[in-house]
């Protein structure tokens, strides 16, 4: 897609345009494969207006889609400032993608070590023996079995001694009392035999005290050798799958804030403003409600802090002050959805107006009005723009709004 320009003298100060507030550098916007506009460059000075003229609609739109943000870019970038309207990765950015990555690879382990069998080590025994449900048991629970420990559960009347997940059953007592002697006299088996060869205990050995007649203890070798594995085994599989889901949720973090950088929002914080060929209003609120609540967005998003403070007196004064400037002060309490479609526009313009911008971009204003409404719409954008406001405006040619704009540029295909 290539451009010519048409340039007159314009009314308003301009900057040097070496020093362009837009600036369009080989944009190139593609449909379905075809290319919409093929690296377009344009340089557009503060405080200028630009009129865009092409025989097609798709063309002019899709520029103004790109540079909103509502339109990827297949290649080329846009500055304002010069800088790009894209996002930029903030230490807010950073905490957040490492909180997500972190959440995700605490899922993955839980998933990994079994869900159901992770509820039963840490709530469901407590809950079985009656023990207080806190924080300091919780950690405990979850350190036992994470090295695990043998543990006791209740089943049918009966108490049993069970590896950590509870897949097998080692022994059954009746009394939990003797079950938990049991389990810890079984539990230092096992952690013997973790420790090395020079304290494995013997199967032979007798395990009591000097009160009590001592007992064999109910544990071979290849069952102290498997019980004694699984510390690792159950830690293996929590690490592994809580660093393959950290760097899962790391990298679909990255990849939906890289798919964000270009959203609206972030042209809008940089000072961008859109109207539309078919207005956006809020049909069901009144002149006074649609510019309202533009006014407070724009509160929000030039401020910098977690919770902005909003003055609900300043902003209502401002509203009174667009809907004075676009000429609707007599339809403020009318609803959107009865305003005719000049009314619209103005009420377009004025919510755009609302976010305090620093260009306008304005797409075919021309549409749906007679010839008066259009002169009469063409002197409303050359009052509104008369200050620092760059204005950007999609334009057939034959309309008025060429002749105010102090450049013209042409798309045309190649």
């Amino acid at each position: 897609m290539t451009h010519g320009e048409n340039m007159k003298a314009s009314d308003g100060p301009v900057l040097s345009a070496d020093i362009p507030l837009l600036s369009i550098d080989r944009l190139t916007v593609q449909s379905g494969g075809i290319p919409l506009i093929d690296e377009l460059e344009l340089d557009v000075s503060a405080g200028t207006s630009v009129a865009i003229i092409d025989s097609g609609r798709g063309s002019k739109a899709a520029l103004l889609d790109a540079i909103c943000g509502l339109r990827p870019a297949f290649s080329g970038s846009v500055r304002l400032d010069g800088r790009r309207l894209k996002q930029a990765f903030s230490v807010k950015t950073f905490w957040g993608v490492l909180f997500t990555g972190i959440l995700v690879g605490l899922l993955c382990a839980a998933a990994a070590v079994d869900i159901d069998r992770l509820w039963l080590a840490v709530v469901k025994r407590g809950l079985v023996v009656d023990e207080p449900f806190t924080p300091a048991t919780f950690g405990r629970r979850l350190r036992s079995y994470f090295r695990a420990e043998l543990a006791v559960d209740r089943l049918a009347g009966n108490w049993r001694i069970v590896t950590a997940d509870g897949r097998e059953v080692l022994a059954v007592r009746r009394d939990l009392s003797e079950a938990q002697e049991l389990r810890n006299q079984m539990q230092a088996a096992v952690t013997a035999r973790r420790t090395g060869p020079g304290v494995v205990p013997d199967i032979t050995d007798l395990v009591g005290d000097a009160n009590e007649p001592q007992r064999e203890l109910l544990l071979d070798e290849t069952t102290l050798d498997r019980l004694a594995a699984g510390k690792r085994r159950i830690r293996f599989r929590g690490w592994s799958a809580f660093i393959c889901g950290l760097f899962l949720g790391i990298g679909m973090s990255l990849a939906i804030w890289q798919r964000g950088r270009r959203s609206p929002e972030v042209a809008a914080r940089a000072g961008v403003a859109r109207t539309f060929r078919s207005p956006r209003n809020f049909p069901a609120m009144t002149v006074f409600e649609n510019i309202l609540v533009a006014v407070e967005q724009g509160v929000y998003r030039k401020s910098s802090s977690w919770w902005p403070h909003v003055n609900k007196a300043n902003c209502i004064e401002r509203t009174e002050d667009l809907i004075r400037s676009v000429g609707l002060i007599d339809q403020s309490f009318s609803f959107a959805s009865n305003l005719t479609r000049y009314e619209q526009r103005c009420l377009e313009i004025a919510r755009g107006l609302a976010m305090d911008p620093r260009i306008l971009l304005v797409d075919e204003p021309a549409d749906g009005m007679n010839t008066q409404q259009q002169h009469a719409m063409a002197d409303l954008l050359k009052e509104v723009c008369k200050g620092a406001l760059t204005l950007v405006v999609t334009s057939a040619g034959s309309d008025p709004f060429a002749l105010i704009c102090d450049r013209t540029v042409h798309l045309s295909p190649n």
